[in-house]
């Protein structure tokens, strides 16, 4: 063996070791996204279930704010014209329906809330437990 060809083979070894290096770094990387991705999956269906009301009311805020930003399209008006119109107005309706039921729950766990600490106060001051 000459030194060109021991060089060429120390070269090839440290090339596969800085792959090999990379490879595990980016296996390690993707599995913590996928952790943190999985985490955030159920930190959100726990909200789902916990609020779905909410989840309904933001739904449609962000459905409402995608629509106002996305200018209407020439071709979107000549399709969809009387039809888009009566598919807006009943949108319109739905999520002003969500958002008085929404409304209307916020203000029965407002209540239940109120109830549960007056009596829990009424508890303290009379000696229960």
């Amino acid at each position: 063996m000459n030194a060109t060809t021991d060089g060429d083979g120390a070269a090839t070894r440290r090339a596969s070791e800085l792959i090999e290096a990379a490879r595990e770094r980016t296996q390690s990387a993707y599995e913590a996204a996928r952790s943190r991705a999985g985490d955030v999956t159920r930190q959100a269906q726990d909200q789902l279930a916990i609020y779905p009301v909410a989840a309904v009311i933001g739904g449609f805020a962000v459905g409402a704010l995608l629509a106002a930003v996305l200018p209407r399209t020439e071709r979107e008006r000549a399709l969809l014209g009387e039809t888009g119109r009566k598919i807006t107005g009943a949108a319109r309706e739905a999520a002003q329906r969500g958002i008085d039921a929404g409304k209307e729950q916020l203000e029965q766990i407002r209540t239940k809330a109120a109830r549960q600490v007056g009596d829990a106060v009424a508890d303290v001051v009379a000696g229960k437990p």
